[in-house]
């Protein structure tokens, strides 16, 4: 069975809890959630297979499993390292990378301090501004080499 979308989980678990019906049916809760009927039995027979083939089925005995998936998905989602993301606005305040070098690891003199320590972060940064500088010394190789061709 293919796995359920996580979006469409919360959705279906927020629309059975806010639900005062007692019974819920999987045309129902589909006019609720937004979903067609066939997508949300499909998604939804990972917790019951027999959601498309048996129409009198409550839905709302789906929300203990769905809520139990949920919170195993969310707790192994949290032992995950976040991704370190360097954003444009941060590789456009260091044109060059001698400009970051500059900012990061020289004192008042000018003078290079080699003691500095550059935290991920900052690493992650010279590596994307090396790649840059790479990139355009290719770049303006391959020109050099058109012209005089």
């Amino acid at each position: 069975m293919s796995e359920i979308r996580t979006t469409d989980l919360q959705k279906v678990v927020s629309a059975l809890k806010k639900s005062d019906r007692k019974y819920l049916s999987l045309e129902d809760l589909s006019k609720i959630v937004g979903l067609y009927s066939d997508t949300l039995g499909t998604e939804l027979s990972f917790f019951e297979p027999m959601v498309l083939m048996d129409s009198s089925l409550n839905m709302k005995n789906l929300l203990g499993p769905a809520e139990a998936y949920l919170a195993k998905k969310e707790e192994a989602r949290k032992g995950q390292p976040k991704r370190m993301m360097v954003s444009a606005s941060e590789l456009a305040f260091y044109p060059t990378i001698s400009s970051f070098v500059y900012a990061k690891m020289t004192t008042a003199g000018g003078l290079v301090d080699a003691s500095v320590k550059l935290d991920d972060h900052d690493l992650k940064i010279l590596s994307k501004l090396v790649a840059r500088e790479i990139k355009a010394r290719r770049s303006s190789k391959r020109k050099a080499a058109k012209k005089s061709s």
